[in-house]
């Protein structure tokens, strides 16, 4: 299982890098073909919003492994040990559980996506979607695992600053 784990992340890692400097690359070309011919591709901005997309949602997943998400825990953390247990194990379950929805929704919305296109490249929609079940179900797959080790007695790292001091 560690091995698939470290696969995942792997490939999470990729398609956001992927994904970011792709936008990067078009936002850069594009501002550069309008400064030198004074106007603008129109099929850059979907590629940038679809290089966004891909970056984000798979830099969720990325952040979320590592446990690096924001988290206002000052009334958690003032709880004793076995609280703080129980309110993780329950967080992590109903984020699994709200990802579950989010991948049937996302996926009926990819699927929607595939009889409407972009106005300049024609592309579905369905690839402005994909990348959201996909993701949710990478993160449904992270919350139940950390669920799963919190109801052990085990604790889930964090990738909190404060933690790592």
């Amino acid at each position: 299982m560690k091995k698939a784990g470290d696969t995942l992340y792997a490939v999470e890692c990729t398609v956001a890098g992927a994904g970011f400097i792709v936008m990067v690359v078009v936002n850069i070309f594009n501002v550069l073909m309008r400064f030198i011919t004074s106007s603008s591709f129109a099929w850059a901005e979907e590629i940038s919003y679809l290089g966004f997309n891909w970056a984000v949602f798979f830099g969720i997943c990325v952040v979320y492994r590592n446990q690096g998400l924001i988290a206002i825990d000052v009334l958690v953390n003032r709880l004793p040990e076995k609280a703080q247990s129980v309110v993780q194990t329950i967080t992590f379950a109903v984020v699994g559980l709200t990802n579950i929805f989010l991948v049937i929704w996302g996926f009926q919305l990819a699927m929607n996506g595939w009889v409407r296109t972009t106005a300049a490249l024609s592309i579905p929609y369905f690839w402005m979607y994909i990348e959201i079940p996909i993701a949710c179900f990478i993160l449904m797959i992270y919350s139940f695992h950390n669920c799963y080790i919190c109801l052990r007695g085990g604790k889930v790292e964090s990738a909190a600053l404060q933690d790592q001091v």
